[in-house]
């Protein structure tokens, strides 16, 4: 009688060591599926030039990483960039009684180039504000983690660091 205990007891340990190995595969295979289509939203985004990039920090020049709150973005449309963005740092050259910031504003994007690398996506774009220059240097991973590199005529540079998702109505 012992014996069959005993035995049924190690054939029950098994089946559940046998279910638990095979659920912890497909957990994995499940994130690779997973991941592999964030993999290919994001390659769709780029190469439509329909994003948002939200930023979770800002890094200015001569300054340390400050966090940021959920309601700045900058979002590419088509051949338009709707920024809104905060500024730290040094100005040159400000336009006389502006109350806005430098990175808040929409403007048609005179230039945008895309180009896949070994790490991820390199998109660079130039567009021509009232009284500036503006660069926005995008690296992006291939899950979507990206650095904002902004560079102006009239301003400091800045980065920043978050991620790229699809437009509001997209989703």
């Amino acid at each position: 009688m012992k014996n069959i205990i005993f035995t049924s007891m190690l054939v029950v340990a098994f089946l559940f060591t046998a279910n638990a190995q095979e659920e912890q595969k497909s957990r994995k295979e499940r994130r690779e599926e997973k991941q592999e289509q964030k993999k290919e939203e994001i390659k769709n985004l780029l190469e439509e030039k329909s994003f948002v990039f939200t930023p979770t920090h800002a890094l200015p020049l001569g300054g340390g990483s400050i966090y940021l709150s959920h309601s700045f973005d900058a979002e590419i449309k088509g051949d338009t960039l709707f920024s809104y963005l905060p500024f730290f740092g040094v100005a040159y050259r400000v336009e006389y009684g502006s109350r806005q910031s430098a990175f808040d504003f929409t403007q048609p994007i005179e230039e945008y180039e895309f180009e896949k690398d070994d790490n991820g996506y390199q998109v660079n774009l130039e567009v021509k504000n009232t009284m500036d220059y503006l660069t926005y240097n995008f690296h992006i991973s291939e899950l979507g983690y990206a650095t904002l590199n902004v560079t102006s005529t009239n301003r400091q540079a800045i980065s920043f660091y978050g991620h790229i998702e699809a437009p509001e109505e997209d989703k």
